[in-house]
């Protein structure tokens, strides 16, 4: 019998958590078998790629997603490991799936960055603050047409909102960039990143 994708998902886990490696024979055949296949075969419910979200507490985590972005845990995707700590769980933020796992004690912070689409930027920011969040990137219409803003989880996770706000050409980007308040916004967008990832580096 197949096992179940959060069966294997927990499998793949515990493999990397263990620090062992297959041999590279088996790599190799593994690899070879993917590329001789003309069509990649995604499971429902899952995207091409799907992202790995690490925290302290994945649980704490899952309560904040639940909170800013009304994500919905996956029923039946929590697995605790021998240790009792969360070794997989999933939620589900519209159509997509992050998959999750607790740190073990000894692991650098791996924080995640990533993008999530939400009808209102300014409402989805308020919303992450109460939930714990803090703010990196203020609301900021960009020139292709774009409203985002960063924050910054309980969890170290920093997250980009982005609200679609028009549809540009492509024709129309160039004169658009051009414009001095366009450079003007990119350039608060891109120096608040920087300013942030910087503050993190210095952090003992």
């Amino acid at each position: 019998m197949r096992p179940s994708r959060q069966a294997a998902a927990l499998a793949e886990q515990c493999w990397w958590a263990a620090g062992t490696l297959p041999e590279l024979s088996v790599v190799l055949d593994t690899i070879g078998g993917m590329s001789a296949k003309q069509e990649v075969q995604v499971p429902p419910r899952y995207a091409r790629v799907n992202a790995w979200v690490i925290s302290r507490d994945t649980d704490a985590e899952v309560r904040f997603l639940t909170a800013a972005f009304g994500a919905v845990e996956t029923p039946g995707s929590r697995m605790l490991d021998p240790d009792g700590d969360i070794g997989h769980v999933e939620v589900e933020i519209g159509d997509s799936v992050i998959m999750l796992f607790d740190a073990k004690p000894g692991w650098p912070p791996t924080p995640a960055h990533l993008r999530v689409y939400v009808s209102d930027v300014a409402g989805a920011v308020d919303q992450a603050i109460a939930a714990g969040a803090r703010v990196v990137t203020e609301p900021t219409l960009l020139a292709f047409g774009e409203r985002v803003a960063r924050v910054r989880d309980p969890q170290g996770h920093l997250w980009w909102l982005h609200e679609q706000v028009e549809d540009v050409a492509p024709e129309e980007l160039a004169s658009r960039f051009a414009d001095p308040a366009a450079l003007e916004a990119m350039a608060y967008v891109q120096r608040t990143l920087r300013e942030e990832l910087e503050a993190q580096g210095n952090r003992p």
